[in-house]
């Protein structure tokens, strides 16, 4: 895959300084996405421009997914791990949380490398973690006092926004190539994608005599929370199954995130309707599900959810996406 030429690298001990962070990133969606971003990462803070994967998938990697040669570092290699997070299907995602024994495992997996490294860095999507940075110092004493040549890092998700800030030609080939977003259309297509996601759910499509009080509000409280933030939860797990860029706020198309306003209102009506009816008993909890004592009120409530569909559907249509139902 091509990358950016390197350019210069501001180094401090074991790498560059990083700048005050001032935008966030959409961690990968994929795993090969984020091993496609490591490999940059590598180029790009070490001036390593041929760096490259190691090995394919399903191959044993002594802990490397990515290595290269560094003039004033030595080889360099990298063990890719995202976090557990639940893809679109309700399938973990390879990797899982930074443990104690996943660092340790991996970075012993490391001195088994054919070529032996000078530096082995643990990138994740995981935010940075005092825990995790004691057990990196605790194993680079060991490997000190064992006379091993070679030093331990953790890039958590913080650091390597961190880079994606300090390298623009990274940032934008991240953006263009990694995760295929190549202009402010993309960016709005992506939020409206998880936001359409939040509503292809059993909330909004079965009968509400069919929900439970406490279901049907939690998943209203997970689409509000994708439609404000653009980060939507398992309804079972609350892992999160998808992370965009943020929600209607961060919407480029003025129109667009106007219509999607809309919807986060309507959303929040709808909610303080069933939590009123809940106090002044208009709904009652009848063997766990919703139960209504005034079927005018059930009517509206239909209604509303309904219309915020429609005002969902409206929007998506105009831009080219397909209506949730």
């Amino acid at each position: 895959m091509t990358r950016p030429a390197g350019s210069p690298a501001k180094p401090s001990i074991l790498g560059v300084q990083l700048p005050t962070v001032n935008q966030f990133f959409q961690p990968p969606l994929y795993w090969q996405q984020f091993e496609d971003l490591a490999n940059g990462l590598l180029g790009e803070v070490y001036g390593i421009p041929d760096a490259q994967p190691f090995g394919r998938p399903g191959q044993a990697q002594d802990g490397v997914d990515v290595f290269g040669l560094s003039k004033r570092y030595g080889l360099i290699g990298v063990q890719c791990k995202r976090l557990a997070d639940l893809d679109e299907h309700g399938s973990p995602y390879p990797g899982g949380p930074v443990s104690r024994k996943l660092l340790r495992d991996e970075a012993a997996k490391s001195l088994n490398f054919k070529s032996k490294l000078s530096i082995w860095i643990l990138a994740t999507t995981a935010r940075r973690d005092t825990v995790v940075q004691n057990w990196v110092n605790e194993l680079n004493e060991e490997w000190v006092n064992g006379r091993r040549n070679c030093r331990v890092m953790v890039w958590s998700w913080d650091d390597i926004i961190g880079y994606l800030n300090a390298f623009p030609e990274l940032q934008r080939w991240y953006y263009e190539e990694v995760i295929k977003v190549r202009g402010a259309k993309d960016l709005d297509e992506v939020i409206l994608t998880t936001i359409a996601m939040a509503f292809g759910r059993p909330a909004f499509e079965v009968p509400l005599h069919c929900e439970s009080p406490e279901e049907f509000l939690q998943a209203l409280s997970d689409t509000q929370r994708a439609v404000r933030t653009g980060e939507l939860l398992d309804r079972e797990s609350r892992h999160p199954i998808r992370k965009s860029i943020g929600g209607w706020r961060d919407i480029d198309d003025t129109h667009v995130r106007g219509g999607i306003q809309l919807v986060d209102k309507a959303l929040r009506h709808l909610r303080t309707q069933i939590e009123q009816g809940l106090k002044d008993q208009r709904i009652r909890r009848v063997q766990g599900f919703l139960d209504f004592t005034d079927t005018r009120f059930a009517g509206e409530l239909e209604r509303a959810r309904d219309e915020c569909i429609d005002m969902l559907n409206s929007v998506l249509t105009h831009v080219g996406l397909p209506p949730v139902r």
